[in-house]
């Protein structure tokens, strides 16, 4: 099946594109927060305000590019370059804006005009996965979403080695470089859908698709909510983690690039092999799985309040991970197989309504009931996730759409 994936047309093109957008965004992800906070001097709340502001206008642009990206009249990559640029400018603001509120203005901005690049390159790998063959169309996504986890398990070292000798501004300059290289190469993927040779139709015979609506379809809404919540508990672990390991537990900067590390590092052969299990099991059940390992390791950070428990604790973390990330796009697309890219998108919203709802819970539950007392939050979300997913469907068929 492996050798299989190598034919998909710009198959090898999106899995090294995935593994550099992976190391740009965790070349930052993990000293965001201590940026803002301490150089700054953002609250952990206000923090989180801020993020859950970018969150809210990625969650707008990336609904109407899903809604209408699957009727473009122009090739799908234009719309991840348009992305990658944005995403460049955004992290560009952190180098050249010292002010912290034009700062903030323009983070959000960009980050928001960004969002998209994920869902569709997800979206246009999806194209081609299914001008191949679509039967091995999990696999091909484990291992393209694998691969950003494995730029995830460099991205955190080379940001702590950029951090320790060129300070903040080395970080991000870091982050652009790698940007800027995932939007150069963009411009090599081939269009996966040749122009169709015209016909004549009869008008009156055609019916142009029309995406769900989540908000009254139960089939879709009670699995983007599961989502969510699993999300939610997952931002506010990401948020809280590196001032719970530097200012609570006493450790220094280097040690949230080595959770972060270890995480991804696990979470590459995890997503691998969660790959060839999902043939076997049903995604809804290894999703109920996550749900359950992910809530106790949350749980188990506020219980022990130890750095050591939390290294081995990144082994269930990984394997939650693994599924949540690598599995949860294949679900999405296997709910709606007509809209690929209206599925990436509900994904990738379910994603950043988790990020809103997560840094704003996480920044309150910091300054509220202490750091050590947030992952306790997080691991209920993760547990209502479980529960909810009990209730989801496989596919949403034509005829409830």
């Amino acid at each position: 099946m492996i050798k299989d994936l190598f034919q998909i047309q710009n198959y090898k093109l999106f899995l090294t594109n995935m593994t550099m957008l992976g190391m740009a965004v965790a070349i930052t992800a993990p000293f965001l927060v201590i940026f803002m906070t301490e150089t700054h001097g953002l609250s952990s709340t206000g923090y989180g305000i801020f993020m859950a502001s970018a969150a809210v206008g990625s969650f707008f642009v990336n609904t109407i590019m899903g809604r209408y990206s699957d009727r473009l009249k122009f090739d799908r990559k234009y719309l991840i370059i348009a992305a990658l640029l944005m995403q460049i400018m955004a992290f560009l603001s952190f180098l050249i804006i010292p002010n912290t509120w034009i700062l903030i203005i323009s983070y959000i901005i960009f980050f928001s005009l960004g969002a998209p690049a994920m869902p569709q390159l997800y979206a246009s790998a999806r194209e081609s996965i299914n001008q191949y063959r679509s039967g091995i169309a999990v696999m091909a996504n484990m291992i393209l979403r694998s691969m950003f986890s494995f730029g995830f398990l460099f991205g955190p070292l080379v940001g702590s080695i950029l951090l320790a000798r060129y300070d903040f501004t080395g970080l991000f300059f870091g982050t652009v470089i790698m940007f800027a290289v995932v939007f150069m190469s963009s411009f090599l993927i081939k269009n996966s859908n040749p122009p169709a040779v015209e016909q004549s139709i009869e008008i009156t015979s055609y019916e142009e698709p029309k995406s769900p609506n989540l908000l009254t379809n139960m089939g879709l809404f009670i699995p983007f909510i599961a989502f969510v919540f699993l999300h939610v508990g997952q931002w506010m672990y990401l948020l809280n983690m590196p001032l719970f390991v530097t200012g609570y537990l006493g450790e220094a900067d280097s040690a949230v690039g080595i959770l972060a590390s270890l995480c991804a590092g696990l979470e590459v052969p995890l997503m691998i092999f969660m790959g060839y299990v999902a043939s076997r099991v049903s995604s809804k059940t290894l999703l109920i799985i996550a749900g359950f390992i992910g809530s106790m390791y949350f749980l188990s950070i506020g219980i022990f309040e130890s750095y050591t428990m939390m290294l081995i604790g990144q082994l269930p973390l990984a394997l939650f991970l693994a599924i949540l990330l690598g599995l949860g796009i294949s679900y999405f697309q296997d709910l709606l197989p007509q809209f690929p890219g209206y599925a990436s998108t509900l994904f990738a919203n379910a994603m950043i309504v988790g990020q809103l709802v997560g840094n704003l819970l996480g920044g309150i539950a910091n300054d509220t009931l202490g750091v050590e007392n947030s992952f306790y939050i997080s691991g209920a979300f993760l547990f209502i996730a479980f529960i909810l997913f009990f209730f989801t469907k496989k596919e949403v068929r034509k005829g409830e759409i």
